[in-house]
């Protein structure tokens, strides 16, 4: 799954004050559960928290635990069971009828740095990424990490150098399980593998009022914003649009040279200039963008489509070009519409029909594809 940027921001600044938290990780599934592996938490000393693992059902809980591994500074695995749908025993009202394995570390300075850097490097990568972390050993310390990303291999902390190559090797194996996660044992080394998958990199062509809300909802949800103004960067940048990057680009035809635009890139037109947003089209029409979102009525689209066509300019769109832009959500209003643009891009990137999960059969966070343009 995608790292949130909020866990990241905490363990950074946990280290830089000088302060030991307990990162929670849900390292293994069986059943059903509110999030899939990967999902985090961080526990401060005093028991408040960032980031959820559960609904709310296993939170206060871990705080208890959390409490042991701060006075202990050891790392261990907490499991919750509630396959057999009887709860009374944990007197927590679980209602998820799964297994969940919930990894406890505790973490200060140059180690809360390195996760956090482990965990920043999956999220900024091209490809996803596979962590293996410890989770059972007598030999090895709980909660050593590998990161295995774009080809290269780095160690966080003292992970087993004698079984690295079977990790590499078996780490194909994880991008079948994704959301379940995988565990498999070394000659008495227990490992839980996650895919982390890079965060969602969506770029705004525009700078009005309605963009506002789009950069507010995908920085609560962790993407790597860029909002691409046609004026110079001024200072009141930041204040607007907290969370993204904003950058100037005064020739809209120059976009690709501003920007990058691979195929992990979503873009979103809304500028409400026809002369600039058509230029904008142009360029990402010729990129690999696997999706180009353009607000506006479809008639408007159209023409741009026929002053494209008419300028011989020969481009591949392909199912790329989502316009009127966001999901059919009934969006009234800059708030509502960021959202269905929210929802689409998400759909479209991760592969996911965007219908009603009550209509889904099957497991709710099965493996989804990749959305790549070749």
């Amino acid at each position: 799954m995608a790292t949130s940027s909020r866990i990241i921001t905490a363990l950074n600044e946990a280290a830089d004050a000088g302060e030991r938290v307990v990162l929670a990780t849900v390292v293994r599934i069986t059943g059903s559960s509110y999030g899939g592996v990967g999902t985090r938490m961080v526990i401060r000393p005093d028991g408040s928290t960032i980031g959820i693992v559960s609904g709310g059902c296993l939170e206060a809980d871990l705080a208890e635990h959390a409490r042991q591994v701060h006075s202990s500074c050891e790392a261990k695995v907490v499991t919750y069971d509630t396959r057999a749908d009887d709860d009374a025993a944990w007197g927590l009202g679980l209602g998820c009828n799964g297994l969940i394995d919930v990894l406890l570390e505790p973490l200060k300075g140059s180690t809360a740095t390195s996760v956090a850097r482990m965990l920043e490097l999956a999220r900024d990568a091209d490809n996803p990424a596979v962590v293996a972390t410890v989770i059972a050993s007598s030999t090895s310390r709980v909660g050593s990490h590998l990161l295995i990303h774009d080809g290269s291999v780095e160690v966080i902390g003292e992970f087993p150098r004698r079984i690295i190559d079977d990790i590499g090797r078996d780490s194909h194996d994880a991008f079948a399980e994704r959301r379940r996660g995988m565990v498999r044992d070394y000659d008495g080394v227990t490992v839980a593998f996650e895919v982390i998958t890079p965060a969602i990199r969506l770029v705004i062509c525009g700078s009005g009022p309605d963009v506002v809300p789009l950069v507010r909802v995908g920085t609560e949800l962790g993407w790597n914003l860029t909002v691409v103004d046609h004026r110079p960067v001024e200072h009141a940048h930041p204040e607007r649009f907290p969370g993204a990057r904003v950058v100037d680009c005064p020739e809209p035809q120059l976009l690709a040279q501003t920007v990058a635009l691979t195929p992990h890139t979503a873009a979103v037109v809304m500028s409400h200039h026809y002369a600039r947003d058509l230029e904008y089209m142009k360029a990402l029409l010729a990129s690999r963008a696997p999706y180009i979102g353009m607000l506006g009525p479809r008639a408007r689209t159209e023409r741009m489509l026929a002053d494209i066509a008419a300028s011989g300019l020969a481009v591949s769109m392909g199912d790329r070009l989502f316009s009127p832009v966001g999901l059919d959500i009934g969006a009234e209003g800059p708030d509502a519409i960021a959202l269905a643009i929210v929802a689409e891009v998400s759909a479209t990137l991760t592969g996911s029909s965007a219908g009603h999960l009550r209509d889904r059969r099957g497991l709710l966070h099965q493996p989804q594809p990749e959305v790549r343009v070749s």
